[in-house]
C-alpha cells in the first residue's frame, strides 16, 4: 500500500501495511522464535533472536520516495555503507526475503540505548568524555562539502516558521512571530561566520540525526548508529549544528552536566578546527534542533485522537518555547576560580560551568590541561619541574586568557580555573573581562594547610601535577592584594559549591 503524504521536517507515522508473514520467525530463518515489531516513520524492524531486519515502507515524502522495491534497495544499500562507518559490528548486509529488500544488522539491547541509560541516571562523566570522542572523531572522518552553511540554516528557519504558522492549534501566532523575529535576527548576524566555518571544511556529510535514541553504550563505549541515509542535503550540515542535536536533547532531559562536560571535551579534542568562534551559533543551532524536535511532535500530534494526544501537545510546545528560549540567552560572564593546588579549583569550576550563561553552559579553561596542551602531552602524564618555571606558568596563563578571550567575544560564558597566586594574573582576568564589556567574579578558595596537603596526596590520574611538596611550597607566596570573594573550601565539594551559587548573578535561561 503506497501512501503520499506532506510534512514539513516531520515524520509521517500513520501504519502501512506488510506481508504478515514477517511476522512469523521462519521468515527470518530463526523457526519458533517470537517477533517483535517496531515501526518507524518511514520503516518496519523485525527483531528476532540476535537479529534485526528492517524494512522501508513503500512511502513517497517530500524528502524521501521509497515508492519502489528499486529505491528501496538502493537507500538500504546507502544506509548500509554510512552506517557501517559508525557501527561496523551492527550492521552485516541487504539481503531480500519475500521479495522485499530487507537490511539485516545485529540486534542490542533496548537497555544499551543512550536514552535508557539517561532516563536511569547512568551517564557519568567518563561517558561524556567517550561521546565527546566519538562525536569528535566521527566529524574528522566525515567528508567535506561546498554548501554555504547561512543557506542550510536559512532554509531551515523558512521551513520552521511555516510549519509553526501551519500549526496554529498548538503554537500561538504571538509566539510564532517571536520565533521568526529572533531566529531572522540571529541569522543576520551570524552569516559571516556561518559562510566562514563553510569555507574552513566544517559543513560536512555528517550522521545528520546524533540524539540520544541513536546512540548505544556496550561495555562503557557509545556507538553512533542509524544515521540519515535518505537525503544528503539534510545530512549536509555544520559539524556543530550535529553535535547540537546530542547537546539539545541531553539539556533537554536535564542532563545539564553531561551536556556541557560533552561540548567542553569535543572542544578540547577539535582544537586544531575549532577556534571557539563557533560557539556564537550554538543558541541558533540548539533553536532549531529543538524547533525541529517540536514539529516531529507536532506531526504525531495530528495523527492522534485529541483524547490520546495530551502528552505529546505539551511537548511540542514545551520543545517549541525552548526554541525561543535557545534564541534568548543570558549575556557571557568570565568566572575565575583561584586558590592553591588541592582547594578543589577544578572540581568547583567544573559543576559551575553548567549553571551559568547561555546553553548548555559555559566553556571551562583549566590550567593543568592548558600545560599539557602546550607542552604536547596527555593530560595525565606528568611534567617536570622545569615545566612550571615562571616563565612556562606565564605562557600557561597567557594561554588560558586568549582562550577565555576568544570564548567571551563569541559570547559565551567562561569558567577558569588556576592558582591565580600573583595579582597580576588576577588583574589580567578581569581587564579581558571589561575589555569584552562581560560580567566577572573572581573566586579564591581557601581550605586548612592540612586539609590540602591530604587531598592532594589522595589524587588518583588527574591533570594536576601537584604533589603534598607543592602545596608547602605554594604556602609561601606572597598573594598581594586579594580581592576576589574568599570562599571557604574546607568542607565537601557539595558544600563549597552551595556558598558559591549564592554569588552567581544570573544562571542559564534555557529551559531545565
Amino acid at each position: 500500500m503506497r501512501v503520499n503524504a506532506g510534512t514539513v521536517l516531520g515524520f509521517y507515522s500513520a501504519a502501512i501495511m506488510f506481508d504478515p508473514a514477517f511476522l512469523t520467525g521462519e521468515t527470518w530463518g530463526f523457526g519458533g522464535a517470537p517477533v517483535e515489531h517496531v515501526e518507524t516513520h518511514a520503516a518496519h524492524v523485525f527483531l528476532v533472536a540476535d537479529r534485526a531486519f528492517k524494512i522501508k515502507k513503500d512511502v513517497s515524502l517530500p524528502y524521501l520516495d521509497f515508492s519502489t522495491v528499486e529505491k528501496r534497495r538502493a537507500v538500504l544499500e546507502e544506509e548500509l555503507a554510512i552506517n557501517r562507518s559508525f557501527a561496523p559490528d551492527i550492521y552485516i548486509d541487504v539481503i531480500e526475503v519475500r521479495g522485499e529488500p530487507v537490511l539485516r544488522m545485529r540486534r542490542f539491547p533496548a537497555q544499551a540505548l543512550l536514552s535508557r541509560q539517561m532516563a536511569q541516571g547512568r551517564i557519568d562523566g567518563q561517558l561524556a568524555r567517550r561521546l565527546a570522542r566519538m562525536i569528535a572523531e566521527a566529524h574528522a572522518a566525515a567528508p567535506r562539502r561546498e554548501t554555504r552553511g547561512v543557506d542550510i540554516m536559512m532554509g531551515l528557519g523558512a521551513q520552521l516558521s511555516n510549519a509553526f504558522t501551519s500549526s496554529a492549534d498548538l503554537f500561538q501566532p504571538a509566539e510564532t512571530l517571536e520565533f521568526h523575529a529572533l531566529y531572522e535576527e540571529a541569522l543576520k548576524r551570524m552569516r559571516p561566520l556561518l559562510n566562514d566555518r563553510s569555507a574552513r571544511g566544517l559543513v560536512r556529510r555528517c550522521h545528520g540525526d546524533m540524539h540520544s535514541g541513536n546512540i548505544i553504550v556496550e561495555d562503557g563505549e557509545p556507538k553512533l548508529f542509524d544515521a540519515i541515509e535518505f537525503s544528503e542535503k539534510i545530512a549536509t550540515v555544520d559539524v556543530l549544528y550535529d553535535l547540537a542535536f546530542l547537546l539539545m536533547d541531553l539539556w533537554w532531559h536535564g542532563e545539564h552536566a553531561t551536556a556541557n562536560a560533552v561540548l567542553n571535551h569535543y572542544l578540547h579534542l577539535r582544537r586544531s578546527e575549532e577556534d571557539l568562534s563557533g560557539l556564537a551559533l550554538l543558541p541558533l543551532f540548539l533553536s532549531t534542533r529543538a524547533g525541529v524536535r517540536a514539529l516531529v511532535t507536532a506531526d504525531l500530534v495530528h495523527e492522534l485522537p485529541v483524547s490520546g494526544s495530551l502528552r505529546q501537545r505539551g511537548m511540542a510546545l514545551d520543545c517549541f518555547r525552548a526554541s525561543i528560549a535557545f534564541l534568548k540567552p543570558r549575556p557571557p560572564i568570565l568566572i575565575c576560580v583561584g586558590g592553591l593546588s588541592g582547594t578543589g579549583k577544578s572540581t568547583l569550576a567544573a559543576a559551575l560551568a553548567p549553571m551559568v550563561g547561555a546553553a548548555p553552559g559555559a566553556l571551562h579553561i583549566r590550567s593543568d590541561i592548558e600545560r599539557k596542551v602546550l607542552a604536547g602531552v596527555d593530560e595525565f602524564q606528568r611534567l617536570p619541574a622545569d615545566s612550571y618555571s615562571r616563565q612556562a606558568s606565564f605562557a600557561v596563563y597567557e594561554t588560558c586568557i586568549a582562550r577565555a578571550a576568544k570564548a567571551l567575544a563569541a559570547g559565551h560564558s567562561v569558567v577558569l580555573d588556576a592558582v591565580f597566586s600573583r595579582d597580576s594574573e588576577r588583574q589580567h582576568a578581569a581587564a579581558v573581562a571589561r575589555q569584552h564589556k562581560t560580567g566577572f567574579l573572581g573566586l579564591w578558595l581557601e581550605a586548612p594547610a592540612e586539609s590540602l596537603t591530604a587531598r592532594v596526596a589522595a589524587r588518583g590520574a588527574d591533570a594536576s601535577d601537584a604533589t603534598p611538596g607543592v602545596v608547602a611550597q605554594q604556602r609561601t607566596y606572597d598573594l598581594g592584594r586579594l580581592d576576589w570573594e574568599r570562599i571557604d573550601a574546607s568542607g565537601s565539594p557539595a558544600e563549597t559549591l552551595s556558598r558559591v551559587r549564592q554569588r552567581l548573578p544570573y544562571r542559564h535561561a534555557a529551559p531545565a
